[in-house]
């Protein structure tokens, strides 16, 4: 357990700078008089990059199918020698570069998000740990990340500005080169002697084609994102323009949105407890913290949205490391999976901004709920699809068991 305890915290140290990226990029862009919009069509636009870079480049593709972890310390390495370019030419930045900078980093954090997860499902496909558990692990130390990263961008940039954050960025990254030496020692004596070679059971017992729903979970993970993205994009107008609520408000609703995302990771023995069909509730608090003007309902409504929609996250990258086949297939699931998210994080602030102008500001909690109830109906769907696929393999399992006389 030390051994599994040391690596997510060193993987949510490497992953703040996600989060801490994010922050600051915003802010500096908006503080040289740049546009946030042109920023969201960059980061939209270059996290369809690496995607087809992977389709139409087979080294690229050889190397993420045997080394993710290579890859993973290897693009971190890019991304220090790009900080280190941006600190000694620092009086030549200018919205342009920034432009430049976030367009960069948006390639070098999906190949880190990717790497991460190829490897994660070749663990699990190897039987070396439970789909459950590495999904567990892996959003664990993304949710600290991302909640730790965006509070040290906030005081570095007050501190000292933009180059203070390039440093602790730098040294965020530089974690995760050294990280993989550490990863390999996930696989405990044991647990390599009861492991299970999942790969061949679910080939030799189930002919079904595994991409149906692996496309599926594809889906519910873009549709979960479009409740984040929504959240991320739409609550602070709710709370800026119709409730009038000042920044340290809004701080503290956003604080226990990311705690309840974080005690989501945290619950251990006590997950099978936690209903799969958690997500219904997404509808509820949508509604609630987009009509209910009450700034002490918020919070409580932000932490349990947080950890029902971290919850979901979880279930849904457990279906998918359940039913990837083959080490091949780690990669290209991975790729589509990192796509989905990153994709529809980037869009769908561009994608809200023409229904707001339309509707109207004030009018943001009534679109925030009608999200939310989209979001519970599409992933309802969802569910019972998954559902059905998992009985169609238990009824083929039963089918070829071995009949005792």
């Amino acid at each position: 357990m030390p051994i599994q305890f040391i690596f997510i915290v060193l993987l949510a140290l490497t992953l703040c700078g996600e989060g801490m990226l994010t922050v600051t990029l915003t802010w500096t862009i908006l503080d040289k008089g740049g546009s946030v919009t042109h920023l969201g069509i960059i980061l939209t636009l270059m996290s369809l990059l690496p995607f087809f870079m992977q389709k139409y480049s087979k080294s690229l593709k050889m190397w993420l199918t045997k080394s993710p972890l290579l890859i993973f310390s290897g693009v971190r390495c890019i991304g220090i020698i790009l900080i280190i370019i941006s600190l000694l030419n620092s009086e030549h930045i200018n919205v342009f570069t920034l432009y430049i900078f976030a367009g960069v980093f948006s390639i070098i954090l999906f190949l880190s998000t990717q790497s991460l997860e190829t490897y994660m499902s070749q663990m699990v496909l190897s039987g070396e740990i439970p789909a459950g558990k590495a999904s567990n692990m892996l959003q664990t130390a993304i949710q600290i990340g991302a909640f730790g990263g965006n509070a040290i961008a906030g005081f570095m940039m007050n501190v000292g500005g933009f180059n203070n954050v390039l440093y602790g960025l730098a040294f965020s990254l530089g974690i995760g080169v050294f990280l993989p030496l550490l990863m390999p020692l996930l696989k405990s004596k044991d647990v390599q002697q009861n492991k299970k070679p999942v790969s061949n059971h679910i080939e030799k017992i189930n002919p079904i084609d595994n991409s149906k729903i692996l496309w599926i979970t594809i889906t519910g993970i873009a549709v979960l994102t479009i409740q984040l993205a929504s959240f991320n994009f739409l609550v602070p107008i709710l709370f800026h323009d119709v409730y009038r609520w000042d920044p340290m408000q809004y701080g503290f609703v956003s604080a226990a949105a990311g705690l309840g995302a974080l005690l989501a990771t945290l619950v251990g023995k006590f997950e099978k407890f936690i209903p799969r069909s958690i997500f219904l509730l997404i509808a509820v608090f949508d509604i609630t913290l987009g009509l209910v003007h009450s700034w002490y309902l918020a919070i409580a409504v932000s932490f349990m949205l947080g950890f029902v929609f971290n919850r979901s996250r979880i279930n849904q990258r457990t279906v998918m490391f359940d039913f990837i086949k083959t080490k091949e297939e780690t990669v290209i699931w991975s790729s589509r999976s990192t796509l989905a998210f990153q994709f529809t994080k980037a869009a769908l602030p561009l994608s809200l901004a023409l229904p707001i102008q339309w509707i109207g500001i004030m009018n943001a909690g009534h679109l925030f709920g009608v999200i939310g109830t989209a979001v519970a109906a599409t992933m309802m769907v969802i569910y019972l699809n998954e559902l059905n696929h998992r009985k169609k393999i238990e009824v083929l399992q039963q089918e070829v068991a071995p009949k005792s006389f």
